[in-house]
């Protein structure tokens, strides 16, 4: 698995360097605005905690890699409930009638965020722990660059204010730096697995998969931030 870990961290580089990190260190615009697609992220966010709580997690289980995604899935599992507060927070929680919500949810703005849980799902739906193993790290690292940039645009907002922001604020970065599939002797367990080629192949053509899912998600965030002004209602 070392070549396939390799993989995942040369992927990361590239993905921090997508355009939608740029716009959240820009300085000249208001912090808010540069979260202003924090509603879009919802359907992804609650996505990944059912995959963490009827995908990613098998139990009973013998396997030890099966075994550190049970863990990891209860590490993550609720995350969003963090979102939901920071919504609130950055005055983002604006009343919606039942159906224009569902619209919102369902429409053009969040397509392609929709569709990176299902993605990561086919991992989950195949036999083999590896694939589902990919999954998680790969929405790790992700994370790891997205939260990164979010707790720099917060500490502008915590510094006018008194407001914690615990989605994408350190609280958030911290926690996911310190989960249980980040420490040392577990990466160099991962490191140690022996593959075929044959799987090896099958790896890297996933890797790429999801973090073109993952990239395309924070393309169409940029989007949704550049055309819609924060203090507009969400577009429905």
């Amino acid at each position: 698995m070392k070549d396939v870990l390799a993989l995942i961290q040369k992927r990361k580089q590239e993905f921090a360097e997508l355009p939608l990190f740029d716009y959240m260190q820009d300085q000249s615009i208001d912090p808010r605005q540069r979260l202003a697609f924090a509603p879009c992220l919802v359907p992804l966010a609650t996505g990944f905690s059912d995959l963490c709580k009827y995908g990613f997690r098998e139990e009973p289980t013998t396997n030890k890699i099966q075994a550190i995604i049970n863990q990891h899935s209860y590490e993550e599992q609720d995350h969003w409930h963090w979102l939901l507060e920071d919504l609130q927070k950055l005055d983002l929680d604006r009343s919606l009638n039942f159906t224009d919500a569902l619209k919102f949810l369902w429409g053009e703005e969040t397509k392609k965020t929709r569709q990176v849980c299902p993605k990561i799902e086919r991992c989950v739906l195949i036999s083999d722990p590896l694939q589902k193993l990919i999954g998680v790290l790969v929405s790790e690292v992700t994370g790891n660059v997205f939260f990164s940039n979010t707790e720099q645009v917060v500490k502008q907002l915590q510094f006018r204010g008194k407001k914690q922001y615990r989605f994408f604020g350190n609280h958030h970065l911290t926690q996911e730096n310190n989960h249980n599939i980040n420490s040392r002797n577990v990466v160099e367990f991962f490191a140690q697995i022996e593959i075929t080629d044959e799987q090896r192949q099958v790896y890297f053509a996933l890797v790429d998969e999801l973090f073109e899912a993952y990239a395309e998600s924070m393309d169409e965030l940029l989007v949704y931030a550049k055309t819609h002004k924060v203090e507009q209602p969400l577009a429905v």
